[in-house]
């Protein structure tokens, strides 16, 4: 009976020190990604544009877009822009759907890509 309660002791110890671990390991993963220049604004509010869309057109499958600003001088910048992801973060998926956000055919080439040939497309939104 005495083994079973200093076993039972030592399994919650290493519960709670793994619990414990959790948050310094979060901190250096912050960090890490800080260091490597983290994620800017317009990069965040694409990736959650993407979310909401994949959220509410499940057809729309494997369409992804490319929301890294890298590339030299910086060239390369996320296919969604500022006021597009916004819009399309602030819309339901009902409305999303009526605008026709859910049909790629809808969809129109990117202000990005007015200077120079491009075969991206994305979703319109008003």
């Amino acid at each position: 009976m005495l083994l079973a309660m200093k076993v039972q002791s030592t399994g919650s110890r290493l519960h709670s020190l793994r619990r414990l671990w959790r948050f310094p390991v979060a901190v250096l993963s912050l960090l890490g990604l800080l260091a490597d220049g983290g994620i800017s604004g317009d990069e965040l509010l694409c990736e959650q544009a993407t979310v909401s869309l994949k959220s509410c057109c499940p057809e729309l499958g494997d369409v992804s877009y490319s929301c890294v600003r890298s590339g030299c001088g910086g060239q390369l910048v996320p296919e969604l822009d500022v006021d597009r992801s916004t819009c399309l973060r602030s819309k339901s998926c009902e409305e999303l759907q009526a605008l026709g956000v859910c049909n790629p055919a809808t969809w129109e080439v990117p202000a990005s890509c007015a200077s120079s040939p491009c075969t991206s497309k994305v979703p319109k939104c008003q």
